[in-house]
């Protein structure tokens, strides 16, 4: 009886191993947000931009983007299918925005020269059933920290798609169209 038992549980045992050395290795893809924000205005600013890396609260600055479930609690989406946080990729799409519109961009304060200082804060980044949800409050001071210009923009568009890759299109679409606000009211 005992080793029917042994036997059983080795043939249980080679059975696992052999069904989990079949399993072929999965291709990892990253993603990434890529802007087509539209320009309206056709001048540029004479006037250096600083353009400060976003700020983002909490579970928003790491790098995962987050879902909100039926009950509205949030929940991580896993954060290797994304190349970086949602702050370093909005800081990269901000400041290729900001060149088209003013004379000079730069993420570093300027010695002495005229400037403008662009800030941005990640209200929300996220997945909403099939909405991409973004929320980003944007601030903007002169050279000696007076507030020039503070407004929260919010935006939502429709996950056509499954998967990262629709999600992650719906949040470039989003994105762009509250740059496009910004640009308007700049």
């Amino acid at each position: 009886m005992r080793n029917i038992i042994k036997s059983i549980l080795l043939l249980i045992l080679i059975i696992n191993l052999y069904a989990c050395s079949s399993k072929q290795a999965q291709t990892k893809k990253y993603f990434r947000i890529e802007s087509n924000a539209i320009i309206t205005s056709a001048t540029t600013k004479p006037i250096t931009l600083v353009v400060k890396r976003p700020t983002a609260l909490s579970i928003l600055g790491g790098r995962p983007m987050v879902a909100t479930q039926d009950d509205q609690s949030l929940v991580q989406l896993s954060n290797h299918f994304w190349l970086e946080s949602p702050k370093v990729l909005l800081h990269d799409i901000i400041k290729n925005w900001a060149k088209l519109q003013w004379q000079t961009v730069s993420v570093q304060t300027p010695y002495q020269t005229d400037h403008h200082i662009l800030t941005t804060r990640i209200l929300a980044f996220e997945k909403n059933q099939n909405l991409s949800n973004v929320a980003l409050e944007f601030s903007l001071y002169d050279a000696e920290n007076a507030l020039l210009f503070n407004k929260s923009y919010s935006h939502s568009e429709t996950i056509d798609g499954e998967g990262y890759k629709a999600f992650s299109k719906a949040i470039s679409r989003s994105v762009d169209a509250i740059l496009n606000q910004l640009s308007d009211e700049l």
